[in-house]
């Protein structure tokens, strides 16, 4: 028996890239380790350049993901503009803007999930620190800073409805989350909590023993999120959408 935080992911448009790239940056349909990591640091007031605080929270906490319903893709496109090799090595960016006869100017994509939701799950782990599940659920209703789900521009569309609950594995965390939300007759929701289509999981230890576990790359594991914003490949397991809900008579 483990104790999860468990939360609901629902905004506009939410990116979660787990892929480098200038030009084109598309999303996953699973949020990201270092979103939902960075989605706690914002709810508890942990600045960016804390490069300490970034790294205990990284330590300290084991995430996990469901997918409810995975929206629909929205392409983005806009134009920026870069300097030739041959008139690199200027001092400012109005400098560079005043060379035109050297400026490239190039289309970038930025890809969103719409209307999309999940539910998200934090327990800690074996060195949370000071940390707690009680601590975090606090801040997620009364944040510190704006949240986003991937991008500043991607603020959840209603409260997180943090809850934390016990239970034997994850996806019967989220189950029990979604009941406890149909139990207090939430307004906010548009649409009911599960049965999950896919989870993901940071430890397969964390999966109901009956369910065939598959391995999933991501480059989402925070490297340096104060300075650089730069990331190292992290291994995702993922179970199929579960009958939690259905085994337990809903």
């Amino acid at each position: 028996m483990a104790e999860w935080l468990v939360i609901a992911l629902e905004a506009p448009f939410a990116s979660f890239a787990d892929q480098p790239g200038n030009t084109t940056r598309k999303t996953g349909d699973m949020p990201t380790r270092s979103s939902l990591i960075g989605l706690a640091g914002a709810a508890l007031g942990v600045r960016r350049e804390d490069a300490s605080g970034q790294a205990a929270l990284s330590a300290g906490l084991v995430t996990a993901s469901a997918l409810i319903e995975p929206g629909s893709l929205l392409a983005d496109f806009h134009t920026y503009e870069s300097l030739h090799q041959a008139a690199k090595g200027v001092a400012t960016r109005a400098e560079a803007l005043r060379r035109k006869e050297h400026l490239n100017t190039s289309i970038t994509r930025r890809d969103y999930r719409t209307d999309a939701l999940w539910q998200a799950a934090f327990r800690l782990s074996e060195t949370p620190g000071e940390l707690t599940l009680g601590v975090l659920a606090d801040a997620f209703r009364k944040p510190v800073f704006v949240l986003s789900l991937g991008r500043r521009s991607c603020t959840p569309s209603h409260p997180l409805c943090p809850e934390v609950v016990s239970s034997d594995d994850v996806r019967e965390a989220f189950a029990a989350h979604a009941r406890a939300l149909d139990d207090a007759r939430t307004a906010m929701r548009k649409r009911r909590l599960g049965p999950a289509r896919l989870h993901a999981l940071e430890d397969p230890a964390d999966a109901p023993g009956a369910n065939s576990v598959s391995a999933h790359w991501r480059r989402d594991q925070p490297r340096d999120r104060s300075s650089r914003w730069t990331f190292s490949d992290r291994r995702e397991w993922r179970i199929p959408g579960g009958v939690a809900e259905e085994e337990s008579g809903a």
